[in-house]
């Protein structure tokens, strides 16, 4: 009782002057949506009341949640008039509010200008996702976080998406310092650890609008068959389809940002941007600081005909792959054939794989699938040298009880990972800190939120509409 009285006054010294707090409960402990909601001693049930930008509905630690609280038309109107921000429905205790083998998406915000952070959901392997982001309506939404929450053994993890009637999709994701665990076992849908899946532009404004860094997902392997035929995900984490050619959707033209993340042994890519060549008008895509390693580990069940690359471009233009460490773990795999760290399939001269570290156990290191419509290996990668990492051994699920965040839960993977090759520790995932950053792909609408510490370093100084210079992407690396 005394730890949740200090966090709970540490919630309230962190939040606006003008921010409300409220509190929620399962049913078992008192729960109620006719409750007020102000008092520990008269909580919510669910978060489906009218609250403002900067609020903060303190959920009480238990592992009596049931997800029917938290699904479809469970989520209130949160007021923003200056639309950048969210109100948060945060554990009281970091990985002490949890939900277990749901019957339904556990956790599925359906409305816009909602944060969740804290929550653990072990769905037992089930086909239901553990945390998305999905419009119930017509209207898509938009400025939706998930921070330091935990997805283990789902059917798929992380997912926001187009909803499948109309043009209804989502905007301004956030996925911060995440863990994806065995999260894409759903065999009726193919997933990944971390998906955005056909997003919609809901302004033109500049600036990252989906931002998915620090996170950590591993071992997220596709069952066989999914969604009817050979599993074609699995990955770490997918940006997938934002030109919309899927559904037939306008195309998606906002700037995109992997960053930062650790994505380890998962069936498919680590990393895959895929889809982005429809229309005349392209996401810019930047995937940068990533430790990629043991990727395309699913021999038996991938096969994508050669273009195995455990960071993978497909179908992608104006996509650019910069300072990421790259490495496979084995010589072959996608069904026998040789592992890149790197890979293009079919994509342009607007493509960037540059100022990166790969090496791969069968010596092939930057991929090119024919034709390159102008695409080359950038002449500043290090390839061929590998990383040396401290070990290779990948934790197994998440067990995030005795820590204080999903960072200091995975600090032995962040060990395990450490390059002992001097040179390469400048490339890859970088332990966040608190210094003052530069960062202009940073979203500057988060320097409005009260994100946990020590998940990703912010920027707050930077102007995210000012675009690094693209590297000069001429000749071509030895592979």
């Amino acid at each position: 009782m005394k730890k949740f009285a200090l966090t709970t006054l540490f919630i309230l010294l962190a939040s606006p002057a003008w921010a409300t707090t409220f509190f929620l409960a399962p049913a078992s402990s008192g729960g109620s949506d006719s409750n007020s909601g102000t008092s520990a001693s008269s909580p919510w049930l669910s978060p489906n009341h009218p609250v403002n930008c900067g609020d903060v509905i303190i959920a009480a630690a238990s592992t009596a949640y049931s997800a029917s609280d938290f699904g479809y038309g469970k989520w209130g109107t949160v007021n923003c008039p200056a639309g950048n921000n969210v109100a948060w429905l945060k554990c009281a205790i970091f990985d002490a509010c949890k939900i277990a083998a749901p019957t339904s998406d556990a956790m599925h915000i359906d409305a816009s200008y909602w944060g969740v952070q804290g929550w653990e959901v072990t769905n037992g392997g089930g086909s239901n996702a553990c945390f998305a982001a999905t419009p119930n309506s017509s209207t898509s939404i938009h400025h939706v976080i998930f921070a330091n929450d935990i997805a283990s053994n789902c059917g798929s993890g992380f997912t926001a998406h187009y909803n499948g009637g109309g043009s209804a999709s989502v905007d301004y994701i956030v996925y911060v310092g995440n863990i994806a665990y065995n999260a894409s076992t759903d065999s009726g849908v193919c997933a990944s650890g971390l998906s955005i899946w056909e997003p919609q532009n809901h302004d033109t404004a500049a600036g990252t609008h989906i931002y998915v860094a620090g996170n950590f997902s591993y071992k997220n392997f596709d069952p066989s068959p999914c969604a009817g035929g050979t599993p074609s995900d699995g990955e770490g984490i997918i940006i997938d389809t934002p030109d919309g050619s899927q559904s037939g959707l306008p195309q998606y033209t906002q700037q995109i940002v992997v960053h930062n993340n650790m994505v380890i042994g998962n069936g498919g890519r680590g990393i895959q941007a895929s889809n982005n060549t429809a229309g005349s008008a392209h996401a810019p895509i930047f995937i940068e600081y990533n430790t990629s390693y043991g990727n395309n580990a699913d021999n038996t069940n991938q096969n994508t005909g050669g273009s195995c690359g455990d960071i993978r471009l497909l179908n992608t233009l104006n996509t650019q792959a910069l300072h990421n460490l790259s490495q496979t773990a084995a010589a072959t795999g996608c069904g026998g054939y040789g592992l890149y760290a790197y890979y293009l399939a079919t994509g342009g001269n607007s493509d960037v794989i540059d100022f990166d570290w790969g090496a791969s156990a069968s010596g092939l290191t930057c991929g090119i699938q024919s034709p390159a419509n102008g695409f080359a290996c950038g002449i500043h990668n290090t390839f061929g040298t590998s990383a040396g990492f401290a070990s290779t051994a990948i934790p197994g699920a998440p067990s995030c009880g005795s820590a204080t965040s999903v960072p200091n839960c995975m600090a032995a993977m962040i060990t395990n990972f450490t390059p002992t090759t001097a040179a390469a520790r400048a490339y890859g995932y970088q332990i966040p800190t608190t210094s003052p950053n530069s960062d202009p792909l940073f979203p500057q609408w988060l320097c409005n939120v009260n994100l946990p510490p020590g998940l990703v370093t912010t920027a707050c100084g930077a102007a995210s509409s000012s675009l690094p210079a693209p590297p000069t992407n001429i000749g071509v690396s030895i592979q």
